[in-house]
Order: C-alpha cells, then sequence, then structure tokens
C-alpha cells in the first residue's frame, strides 16, 4: 500500500504550525492542507514555499468554531456565516447540506477565494479537502465540480471507510460509499481514507495490520498535529508508531501529488 500522510489544519494556530513542521522533520509526514485565513497561515506558507519536496494544498473551511471567518465579504456568502460574521457551526450547516439548502454559488465563491489566497502566495496546489469533511455534501461537490478544473486541481480527499470499531452512530459510517462514488466520479483521490479522530481510536497503528487484504493500492492518514490541545496531541502521539509499523512492512509513504500517477 501506498500511504498519504497528511496534517490538517496547517495555519490554525502557532501550535499546529510548530507541531505539523516537527512531524514533516521527523518523517512523520508527506503532505499537508494549508488552512486560509487563520492566525498562523502565514507560517504554514513560509515553510510550505521553503519545502517544495512535500506536496501541500487547501484545507477549505465553510464551518468552524467561532474563530475562522470566511475570505468572502460575509455579505456574499450570507448562508455561510453567522450573525458575528464568523463561519456557521459545523452541525448548523451539514443540516442545511443535507437538505440542499446552501446554495452552491456561495460555496464556489469562498473556494475560490480561499484557493486563489494559497496559490496567490506562490503554493502549487496538489490537492483539496475540507475542514469538517464539508466537501462529502451535494452542494460542496457541485461547486468543487465547478471550481477545481479552472485551477488545474485534480486530486480531492475521499471520504472515511477505514474503522478499527464500527462507529455504529455515524451517518458517514452508513452514507459514507455513496459519498465516496461521488467524488471518485469526478477527481483523483485515494482507495481508503482513514483519521483517527473520527474513528475515535487511540492506538490506531493496529491498522497496519489490516492493510494487506485491502482492495487497491493508495491510502490517505489524516491527522491534525498540535501540544496545545489534548486531542491534538493524542493524535500526534499515535502518528510515530503508525508511520514505523507502516514502514517495517513495506508499505511506501508519498506525497499526494503522487497519487494517481503511474
Amino acid at each position: 500500500m501506498k500511504i498519504v500522510l497528511n496534517a490538517d489544519d496547517f495555519g490554525y494556530s502557532a501550535d499546529t504550525v510548530r507541531a505539523t513542521i516537527e512531524c514533516f522533520e521527523y518523517g512523520l509526514l508527506t503532505s499537508a492542507t494549508i488552512q486560509p485565513g487563520m492566525p498562523a497561515t502565514d507560517a504554514a506558507i513560509a515553510f510550505a514555499l521553503a519545502h517544495p519536496e512535500y506536496s501541500f494544498g487547501v484545507h477549505l473551511t465553510f464551518v468552524g468554531d467561532g474563530v475562522e471567518r470566511p475570505l468572502s465579504p460575509a455579505t456574499a456568502v450570507p448562508t455561510l456565516v453567522s450573525g458575528d460574521g464568523t463561519l456557521q457551526r459545523t452541525r448548523a450547516l451539514r443540516l442545511r447540506a443535507l437538505a440542499r439548502r446552501v446554495p452552491a454559488d456561495q460555496i464556489e465563491r469562498e473556494a475560490i477565494a480561499q484557493i486563489e489566497a494559497v496559490r496567490g502566495a506562490g503554493i502549487p496546489i496538489d490537492h483539496v479537502d475540507s475542514h469538517r469533511h464539508m466537501h462529502k455534501f451535494g452542494p460542496f461537490i457541485a461547486a468543487l465540480r465547478s471550481v477545481l478544473p479552472r485551477f488545474g486541481i485534480r486530486r480531492v480527499r475521499t471520504v472515511q471507510d477505514l474503522y478499527l470499531a464500527r462507529p455504529f452512530t455515524s451517518p458517514t459510517y452508513w452514507r459514507g460509499s455513496a459519498w465516496r462514488r461521488r467524488i471518485m466520479q469526478d477527481f483523483i483521490t485515494t482507495d481508503h481514507f482513514y483519521m483517527p479522530t473520527s474513528a475515535h481510536d487511540e492506538d490506531w497503528q493496529r491498522l497496519v495490520g489490516r492493510l494487506p487484504s485491502l482492495p487497491g493500492h493508495t491510502l490517505e492518514v489524516g491527522v491534525h498535529p498540535g501540544r496545545e490541545d489534548e486531542w491534538r496531541y493524542r493524535e500526534q502521539a499515535g502518528l510515530a508508531p503508525f508511520v514505523a509499523a507502516a514502514v517495517e512492512a513495506a508499505h511506501g509513504l508519498i506525497g499526494w501529488r503522487e497519487v494517481g500517477e503511474s
């Protein structure tokens, strides 16, 4: 199996940037997605510019926790913002997306603004994913179909399909296969995707033992390095044992730009 090791939220805070860089330096990451418009985005961009050997993408952000704001004027994306101008909370926008009550043109507008912000800084964009996995919902997929070809972006994260325990209460567990098919129809992606936080897994290097039985040849592992938040630190701590086990089992480590290449 060829494994992409991707850090999300690159730029979210000074702590996440420091931790992500540390993981790169220790050979625990091959890729990261830059989160535009955040307090440490400039530091993430500076690292990406200095390290073209790694793959970098855009962590498209349409929801938040009261900190994240759109790059577009709030009046141009009214469905995406709350009364204080910050991006909508995740649950609220997910429910609207499931009901197809999020206008695709507003998603397109914000996606363009975020991609242009990263590309305009001189970063080649190898792929995109999204904060809280919003791009798996219908209006967001429709927007990406329209926007990404304009920038020559062909690679998009798929929907999580690997779990160590079955999360019966997760909508993604039940509906993920349909969402994955939609992404695979239009974009290049990995055969599998795993994120320990989404799966609530702590001892996740055990996943390596499952890899030989999986169909396909590529896997993305998404993580959120950090030290100041316990959940980020716990996830970061699990990365080293996973990578060591994967390398020992002769799995290859690749960046996102190599996904889909023969």
